[in-house]
């Protein structure tokens, strides 16, 4: 892959929403009944939280992800192409769910009721409108187009989390007007206090609600509980990614921690773990850093056969999602089991079947790689993308390994947060850009290249 630059600056006014990690007070205050809904029944059956991502087929399906307060099984959802003729109706065999899970130091938590209702049937990049029952508040959102449409744009973003900085990274992407949201691990960091979720959902529900956001875990998300053992429960729960099959999950000893850094040896596939998805020229390869990337593993086998499958003729584009660096020239997160695994099992297959940009976080910081296979430079290779500046409550990845940049990495910050956009143009150009948060309302493009299809090299 070749890389022309093209740096530019631009500004951007927002109003900066205010820091959310207020909304976990409302809500703790609302769960202990200090907030009485003023009409119950009403009240019980509205939807919130909203946020939607692609069927198998983008093209043809969207799934509506939201909760309320009760079962309210009968909870359907209008729409149409026309606002003001919103009269077909979509309702789910699928029966509303609550999950739980208990650790020490949070006790027991039992979600809401979560509803995830498909819209099926659909036409290729049209815009459809639609409202759910229990609410007179409307929405809309664009199918994914057909291969041969271009320009298609993607919002990409690691380690959000749910400050002020956070919502300035959720306000730009908004402003950007982007087909889909890639996002890259570590959402809510809930870190076992599931009431976090809630307030994260709410947080990005006016983005999320309109424009597809597809996730993979992170080690945010492991939520490993200290007294079942169980991983991934909310993750897994909250989200309708458009899975291969239901999720295999086994309970886990290998750590005691809710969040750890390093984990290997943990198993959970299918469902929301790993899975792809096409949108207009672009096949995203969406994989799990904390479950089993060997040969042989469920999610190695799936990701040779997915990269067989690819036409690029018709698909020209190729792009992996996953939390755990591949290349990091920062000091923190260097030599983790994961990392270590994945970039001996999986790298080799990217360089095989071409695969042209992977997208990662973990590291709260932002590099870019130059084409690289096997930590050297080569005109033919994949692009690496730390993406883990989204806002989160951690603070900036601490500095470097060394001062001077080692040979594969373009580009690297660890001083401010941002997110990146991805445009497609054609079948053999692709325009990238990263931007910075320089201060509240301000933005600025730091990093912009174009990159050039390695298929065709």
């Amino acid at each position: 892959m070749r890389i022309s630059s093209d740096c530019s600056v631009s500004l951007l006014l927002i109003v900066l929403i205010g820091h959310f990690e207020s909304m976990k007070l409302f809500t703790v205050a609302a769960a202990a009944g200090l907030i009485v809904a003023a009409s119950a029944d009403q009240d019980d059956c509205a939807p919130k939280q909203l946020h939607i991502a692609g069927s198998k087929d983008a093209k043809v399906g969207m799934v509506i992800t939201f909760s309320t307060a009760d079962a309210c099984s009968g909870a359907s959802i209008s729409y149409g192409m026309d606002i003001d003729s919103m009269d077909r109706t979509a309702t789910s065999d699928e029966v509303p769910y609550t999950y739980s899970q208990e650790t020490t130091k949070y006790g027991k938590y039992t979600s809401e009721y979560i509803h995830n209702i498909e819209i099926a049937s659909l036409s290729a990049g049209t815009k459809y409108y639609y409202s759910v029952s229990g609410s007179d508040v409307h929405h809309s959102f664009t199918t994914a187009p057909t291969s041969d449409t271009y320009p298609v744009k993607f919002g990409v973003v690691g380690d959000l989390g749910q400050t002020s900085d956070s919502a300035s990274t959720v306000q730009q992407m908004s402003e950007e007007k982007v087909d889909a949201i890639l996002h890259a691990g570590d959402m809510s960091y809930s870190d076992c206090d599931h009431l976090r979720w809630d307030s994260w959902f709410d947080m990005v529900e006016y983005v999320a609600s309109e424009t597809p956001w597809y996730v993979v875990g992170g080690n945010h998300e492991i939520e490993h509980s200290d007294v079942s053992n169980e991983i991934f429960v909310a993750y897994e729960a909250r989200f309708a990614m458009p899975k291969i099959k239901d999720a295999v999950m086994e309970p886990t000893t290998v750590t005691t921690e809710c969040t750890p850094s390093e984990l290997y040896g943990a198993h959970y596939d299918y469902g929301n773990s790993f899975y792809s998805f096409e949108w207009g020229p672009a096949k995203m390869i969406m994989l799990n850093s904390y479950t089993d990337t060997a040969e042989g593993s469920p999610q190695y086998d799936w990701l040779v056969s997915e990269l067989e499958q690819v036409d690029r003729e018709k698909t020209p584009w190729v792009i992996a999602v996953y939390h755990c660096p591949t290349y990091n020239s920062f000091s923190d997160h260097q030599g983790e089991k994961q990392q270590i695994a994945m970039k001996e099992n999986m790298e080799p297959l990217f360089a095989k079947h071409r695969v042209n940009i992977a997208f990662n976080g973990h590291v709260h910081g932002y590099e870019r790689t130059f084409p690289v296979v096997d930590n050297e430079v080569k005109e033919v290779g994949s692009v690496y993308v730390i993406t883990g500046e989204g806002g989160n409550r951690e603070g900036h990845a601490r500095g470097f390994l060394d001062e001077s940049s080692p040979s594969w990495s373009a580009f690297r910050d660890n001083e401010t947060f941002g997110h990146s956009t991805l445009e497609i143009l054609n079948s053999t150009h692709a325009a990238f850009t990263w931007k910075k948060n320089v201060a509240p309302g301000l933005f600025e493009t730091a990093d912009a290249v174009t990159f050039v299809n390695q298929y065709y090299e």
